[in-house]
């Protein structure tokens, strides 16, 4: 019996009211103060999404620290430090330099003065890492490049060429819900990277906002108790619990972005910068913005400045304390 289910009522009620606001923007990347040089671009961005996981756990330290003196969080923190190292080291994420990465130079690339140690699973990073790079060497490949080139754009094929179907074969891309993949995908084509031959594949990178995002909503609903429980009181729920969830949303998505006809992809930018920066764990903006909400301009399209999903929202006129969160799954290498 399924433990979690889309409450379509509920996702047509939402898709009204993004339409009432605007719509939703085209998706794009936010700008970064440095860029990967040119020779591991697409290495760098690759090798960064595998190791995109618990950098603001529901129990235990957030990822944060400085970069060129700004006070940075979570994936912005994980992405902007190395792109910015790989300015004073030219060999980073080369095939050689992944497959020779270690814990030490991790915890030693993270370390801030104020900040401190603030990385976790900092062994499983690094076996992700040398793990890309003996995909690499499996193929003969310097270049995650190869293997746009070897799928020619597609991402699925009959003949199992696809980018989906080769990219699983290095473990930081083997997630059932295809997370990471689907962001790596959506990050390439906004980089101008690459072009895909059935974008119609290319579908919402479900992340522990949107989890929190679409329960706090009520677009999709769980059904059962012990799971609920163990969401509220912040206990480790299980990998099949946690898949079962992620996929759930991800549906949710997919019908939100068809009833406004635009791309899953563009739902779930939309979707993430909301949640990421209006409906936050402690402090969701259901009755107001602060002068500190950093949610991109592009996205503040309704006439008030609060969360543009309050007036639609089943959790906007709650306690904090009595909203959802996201689940939480300490050991897990997709959220």
């Amino acid at each position: 019996m399924a433990k979690i289910v889309i409450d379509t009522k509920k996702c047509i009620e939402l898709a009204e009211n993004i339409k009432r606001y605007g719509g939703v923007p085209p998706d794009e990347e936010d700008p970064l103060s440095y860029a990967f040089p040119e020779h591991v671009a697409e290495n760098g961005w690759w090798a960064m999404v595998a190791i995109n996981q618990q950098t603001t756990p529901v129990v235990g330290k957030a990822l944060k620290g400085r970069v060129g003196g700004r006070l940075l969080r979570g994936w912005d923190y994980l992405l902007q430090r190395a792109i910015f190292e790989t300015t004073q080291n030219t060999d980073m994420f080369t095939r050689q330099w992944l497959l020779g990465a270690t814990p030490d130079y991790l915890r030693e690339l993270y370390f801030d003065e104020e900040e401190g140690n603030t990385l976790s699973q900092v062994e499983v990073r690094a076996s992700l890492l040398v793990d890309c790079g003996r995909f690499l060497e499996q193929h003969g490949w310097v270049s995650v490049r190869e293997a746009h080139l070897e799928s020619q754009g597609y991402i699925l094929r009959s003949d199992g060429c696809g980018l989906a179907q080769i990219l699983a074969e290095a473990k930081a891309y083997r997630d059932p819900v295809q997370k990471k993949l689907f962001y790596l995908l959506a990050i390439m084509r906004n980089q101008g990277f690459w072009e895909y031959q059935d974008g119609i594949y290319l579908s919402s990178p479900v992340n522990y906002h949107e989890q929190r995002g679409h329960l706090r909503l009520g677009t999709v609903r769980l059904l059962d108790e012990a799971l609920e429980r163990k969401i509220r009181t912040r206990e480790n729920i299980t990998d099949q619990e946690d898949i079962e969830i992620r996929f759930a949303v991800r549906k949710a998505i997919e019908f939100v972005a068809q009833l406004l006809e635009v791309t899953p992809s563009m739902m779930h930018y939309y979707f993430w910068n909301h949640f990421r920066n209006c409906c936050s764990r402690d402090d969701p903006h259901c009755s107001g913005c602060g002068s500190d909400c950093k949610l991109p301009e592009r996205y503040r399209l309704a006439p008030t400045r609060q969360c543009i999903f309050s007036q639609v929202c089943r959790s906007a006129d709650l306690p904090v304390a009595s909203m959802f969160i996201e689940p939480r799954l300490d050991n897990t290498i997709w959220q």
